[in-house]
């Protein structure tokens, strides 16, 4: 409850100032670090109804995020995503929904890949964002939370800061071209397992 009740507070205050949290930059410095955030904001050409949607719902999570989702939008809901179907640990299963405002925002907890294994099970989280920019226009920013220090950290943050970016270009993909065929998507795990072999 704690925690909820924490990421709830969190959530507020980003959305009543979202220059709260800032990304912080690699420069060295004798003063306290801020938290980390990777922060990825665009406008998607999509009413927002159909953006909330997409982001809430498990059909829709299919059409951008993932090939296959598993999402019941309550207060403790699976937000489980399985990036590759033939691997689990590509996913996040058991992870939950942390908070929701109908058309607003959504918060989940968030994993890492398998290769992070301090980062999977860290306990980091995403609050989407979003808010009408017009009748067929939604203004979307994705923050990924809960950043520690540490090799592993810093190796999953700059995963994300590839993957969240690419999964934004998806999504307004989905909005333009239709929903995602994944039999023709290449994701970054399959990038990932090519460049070990």
């Amino acid at each position: 409850m704690r925690i909820l009740l924490t990421t709830i507070s969190l959530a507020v205050v980003l959305a009543a100032n979202p220059s709260f949290a800032q990304q912080v930059s690699n420069t060295p410095s004798t003063e306290a670090r801020k938290p980390r955030v990777v922060r990825v904001e665009a406008t998607i050409n999509a009413p927002v109804s159909e953006v909330w949607r997409v982001w809430t719902t498990s059909k829709g999570a299919e059409e951008f995020l993932a090939e296959m989702a598993n999402i019941q939008l309550a207060i403790g809901g699976p937000y489980e995503i399985q990036f590759d179907p033939k691997d689990e640990r590509s996913g996040t299963k058991g992870l939950k929904v942390l908070s929701y405002a109908p058309e607003e925002m959504i918060s989940f907890e968030w994993n890492a890949p398998p290769e992070y294994p301090e980062v999977r099970n860290g306990g980091t989280w995403v609050v989407v964002q979003m808010r009408p920019e017009g009748p067929d226009q939604t203004h979307i920013t994705v923050s990924h939370l809960g950043w520690k220090e540490g090799p592993q950290w810093d190796a999953a943050y700059a995963h994300f800061v590839v993957g969240w970016g690419g999964l934004v270009q998806r999504l307004q993909r989905r909005f333009t071209a239709g929903p995602i065929d994944w039999a023709k998507e290449r994701m970054m795990y399959q990038d990932q397992k090519a460049a070990k072999h």
